[in-house]
């Protein structure tokens, strides 16, 4: 893999992973939260170049296999991998050189205006040679969340949509190759549902890895290169949504039956519930 400048001690540089290559891994991690069991063996390897969408009922451990991820959630058992180091062994600045979060709630507790709220993607790159690209970043993460008409405005005056597109120019600013986003389009509307999924899209047909929880099942059908779906802590499918995504498995990990269709100019599945 190419990431030697990925593998120095502190806070060098990385150097970006090539196509198709791991970015980060988790090896049979176990989570329990509060007495239960939440992630239960579960193995999911993320490659550079490709989206991938984590998918689940409510309480499949989506959230969970995110964070641990970031090692905002430790393992009690298994091995989390960013960049070929356990995770954890990254300082917080160099780990944010690797890899940046969008969380399902942000809160901004001092009255940030929305350009000052995108800046701040940009503190893991402080005193180093990238820097310099402090100020085009900004512009063109604002430019593609599309909240440039309101960078002046406080972010508490946002409407809920406003403020997750703003927290999504925060991580296109900070420029990783790695991105996680939980539940990125759960506050938009329709079109900039589409925007946000077609920017995670372009960012992996850059080099990027980008990985999504995603509730709407068509959603990771149109623009998921692989799904993983999650079902009681456990990973029970791993691959392309046109393999993954069946009637019968759908309809046991939902406990509803659901009816697995084909778009017919695009080819890709439609997930719909069985209705009476």
């Amino acid at each position: 893999m190419g990431m030697s400048v990925g593998l120095r001690r502190g806070t060098g540089l990385p150097e970006p992973v090539d196509v198709g290559d791991v970015i980060a891994a988790i090896r049979d991690a176990e989570v329990s939260l509060g007495g239960a069991r939440v992630l239960q063996r579960v193995s999911l390897e993320i490659r550079a170049g490709e989206v991938l969408a984590l998918v689940g009922p409510n309480g499949a451990g989506k959230s969970t296999l995110l964070s641990v991820l970031t090692a905002d959630v430790m393992a009690g058992a298994g091995d989390v991998e960013l960049y070929g180091r356990p995770v954890a062994s990254w300082s917080p600045v160099a780990a944010a050189m690797r890899r940046a979060v969008l969380l399902q709630q942000v809160t901004v507790s001092f009255p940030f205006t929305v350009a000052e709220v995108v800046a701040m993607g940009r503190a893991p790159w402080t005193n180093t040679a990238r820097e310099r690209d402090d100020g085009e970043a900004i512009a063109e993460a604002m430019r593609l969340a599309d909240v440039e008409r309101f960078a002046t405005r406080r972010f508490h005056t946002l409407s809920g949509g406003e403020r997750a597109r703003t927290a999504l120019a925060r991580v296109l600013a900070q420029r990783t190759q790695l991105i996680l986003l939980d539940e990125p389009t759960a506050a938009l509307d329709v079109r900039h549902q589409e925007l946000v999924l077609g920017l995670a899209r372009e960012r992996a047909a850059a080099g990027d890895a980008v990985v999504l929880v995603l509730h709407d099942l068509n959603s990771a059908a149109g623009f998921a290169d692989r799904v993983a779906v999650l079902s009681g802590g456990r990973l029970v499918a791993d691959g392309p949504p046109s393999s993954v995504f069946t009637a019968d498995l759908l309809s046991d990990v939902y406990q509803h039956g659901i009816e697995v269709l084909t778009h017919p100019r695009t080819a890709t599945p439609i997930v719909l519930p069985v209705r009476v």
